[in-house]
């Protein structure tokens, strides 16, 4: 009869163990993904803010170039509209299939 409460003792402190084991994988994970899309966002950020700048230089030399500081903006915002008309035409070989496939790697990553 000891037998078997010293192996119920040991199967309880396993499924314990398995518990603890579990939440701790979740929450790295949940770390590693809140993580990672931080330093998307930051870097995200930056890359808006060097297109930003850079469009307004882009602007004032096409400006320059054509006598019209309005249509070197156009043309910037020309080039900007054809970029968004690809992207959503491509938005998910482009945009959603690797978001996805990050997360499903961050998620089930076996270790």
């Amino acid at each position: 009869m000891e037998s078997t409460g010293e192996a119920y003792g040991y199967a309880k402190a396993y499924v314990e163990q398995q518990i603890e084991y579990a939440k701790l994988d979740v929450a790295e994970r949940i770390s590693t993904a809140i993580s990672s899309a931080i330093t998307t966002i930051v870097v995200l950020q930056l890359v808006f803010f060097f297109c930003g700048f850079l469009s307004i230089a882009l602007g004032i030399y096409v400006g320059q170039r054509m006598d019209s500081y309005v249509k070197g903006f156009l043309l910037v915002g020309g080039i900007y509209a054809l970029f968004t008309i690809v992207l959503i035409i491509f938005r998910r070989p482009l945009v959603t299939n690797p978001v996805v496939s990050r997360i499903i790697k961050i998620f089930f990553e076996v270790k």
